[in-house]
């Protein structure tokens, strides 16, 4: 870039001061110099919030570039062009003094991950891209593509995550289109197939470029949104399942890359558990089983080795965020590792559930997937409490996770528009206040009201397989205060989850548009109804 266009880009950065909103109330007491949250978390541990920025829109991902500065990527929703790369300074070290939040780069479509190369530039995924920054004092002085024409349009899963292997290769995910694939089969194998997986681009370092002609390393991946790469060489990739009407499974996976492995999407998920796509679809020529299975619907969105000698019960391990919003979702957990990287093993391993309103109580459950299971490996919950209670916490959409210089671990809320961090301390007790803070009063609709039948059949024929609260505790879901009817940008969050361009729900596609139509008028009819 040069002096003349960094000038003008300087000129038109928003600049933008903090103020917090409601998401997380906080504590009257710290977690090592943050206001402490209500989220339960590993003994000797506690979890503080760091800013949650007005402008965030869906923040996801973040990379520490000095003891100053952070960077935090924005997909600012599921549209294209909406993104933003933040640029957040701090006036103390390790983000403990006022912060500041600057717009560095805006209208980015679709931007997740983010990384260090080996030369300490940045590298930033973009829906069709790939981006490499150099910055000085948190001024970008060189912006250019390296990577581009990434295929992501009219796909369910258009984001690009990345990993980079040892020697400057970039491994680069391209999900699925469909969700089990949709998009037809010609000569008896899913056309997704030729673009699905993981793509391996190669680095020359004596041009310092990408090769543009990528290898297909890996098929048959739903959706990488989680890889990491151990010093060991070992690839790991935590695979985002197919949405199925069934809330035992199917299980998410945990998959060791092997360059031209077949993975089992769409025809094979779990170990064994067969789809019927094609004949055999789980005996397919180069067939790779997981290494071991995840808990069902857990969403996995990052991965990363760690090493922190403030945090011990970190140190050495594989960290997980996992995003999902079913019950078993909402976690941060970690796996002990071999010298290979890969999960110790274990003869059974256990998960938890969350309490679905009106229960209060965790249930734990043996893994059980179908199809078997060669292999079990147990984690451990570094953060577990994390589902919602009114008035004390939102329920957690963990996504990013970046190991600050501190040794401290910063995770990334995009749902709640949050960065927190995960410090040693005293650890959240129920019997800890929270700061008070005035709210509106919450309007809900009673799906038990006669008037509202269809509008709770729609409800539960379209969407309770995957929200299991439609059917227990609707009104978690149903109200205008924190959930599906709640507003942003003059539109509730169920209008902007049905119509969205990019990822419109429910994801099988089962509502036609005028069907959508005729549920929001529903929706909008029950609110209008006098409540006391």
């Amino acid at each position: 870039m040069t002096k003349f266009l960094l000038s003008i880009c300087l000129l038109v950065l928003s600049f933008h001061t903090l103020s917090y909103a409601a998401q997380y109330p906080v504590l009257n007491q710290t977690c090592d110099g943050f206001s402490q949250v209500a989220v339960g978390s590993y003994q000797g541990t506690c979890v503080g919030l760091v800013s949650q920025f007005e402008g965030f829109k869906k923040p996801r991902k973040a990379l520490q570039l000095d003891d100053f500065r952070l960077l935090v990527t924005d997909m600012g929703g599921w549209s294209a062009n909406r993104g933003v790369l933040w640029l957040v300074t701090s006036s103390k070290p390790n983000l403990k003094g006022k912060l500041e939040v600057v717009a560095l780069i805006e209208q980015l479509n679709l931007p997740h991950d983010i990384e260090f190369d080996a030369k300490r530039r940045v590298l930033l995924g973009e829906a069709h891209q790939m981006r490499r920054l150099t910055l000085e004092l948190g001024r970008i002085v060189s912006d250019e593509v390296v990577l581009s024409d990434f295929p992501y349009k009219d796909s369910l899963h258009p984001l690009s995550n990345f990993a980079q292997l040892h020697g400057g290769n970039l491994v680069i995910n391209v999900g699925s289109k469909t969700d089990h694939c949709e998009g037809g089969m010609i000569e008896g194998e899913c056309v997704e197939l030729a673009d699905n997986g993981l793509w391996n681009y190669t680095y020359d370092s004596e041009l310092d470029t990408y090769s543009s002609n990528a290898t297909h390393l890996a098929k048959g991946l739903r959706n990488s949104m989680a890889l990491a790469v151990h010093s060991s060489g070992t690839l790991l990739q935590a695979e985002n399942s197919s949405d199925i009407k069934n809330a035992e499974e199917p299980y998410e996976e945990l998959n060791v890359i092997k360059t031209g492995g077949f993975y089992g999407w769409p025809y094979c998920l779990n170990e064994n558990f067969d789809q019927n796509v094609i004949e055999d679809g789980c005996e397919q020529a180069n067939y790779q089983a997981p290494y071991v299975l995840l808990p069902p619907h857990t969403a996995p969105l990052d991965m990363l080795y760690v090493n922190s000698s403030r945090l011990p019960v970190l140190d050495g391990k594989l960290l997980m965020s996992w995003h999902g919003y079913r019950v078993v979702g909402n976690r941060l957990v970690a796996y002990k590792v071999d010298k290979k990287g890969l999960p110790v093993l274990t003869d059974q391993a256990w998960f938890k559930r969350d309490p679905i309103a009106p229960k209060t109580e965790w249930s734990t459950h043996a893994f059980d997937a179908k199809g078997g299971m060669t292999r079990q490996a147990q984690h451990v919950e570094l953060i577990h409490s994390w589902n919602k209670v009114e008035g004390l916490r939102p329920e957690g959409a963990p996504v990013g996770l970046a190991m600050l210089k501190d040794e401290t671990l910063l995770i990334v809320d995009d749902k709640n528009k949050a960065l927190l961090r995960l410090a040693p301390g005293n650890s959240y007790l129920a019997e800890h206040t929270v700061s008070g803070e005035d709210h509106a009063k919450t309007r809900t609709i009673d799906l038990d009201l006669q008037e509202n039948e269809a509008l709770k059949r729609v409800l539960l024929d379209h969407c309770s397989a995957c929200h299991q609260a439609l059917t227990s505790a609707p009104e978690t879901l149903l109200n205008t205060s924190d959930a599906w009817l709640s507003k942003e940008a003059g539109m509730t969050r169920i209008e902007q989850a049905l119509f969205n361009e990019m990822r419109p729900m429910p994801p099988t596609a089962s509502l036609n548009q005028d069907e959508k139509v005729q549920l929001i008028k529903q929706i909008k009819q029950a609110l209008a109804v006098p409540q006391s």
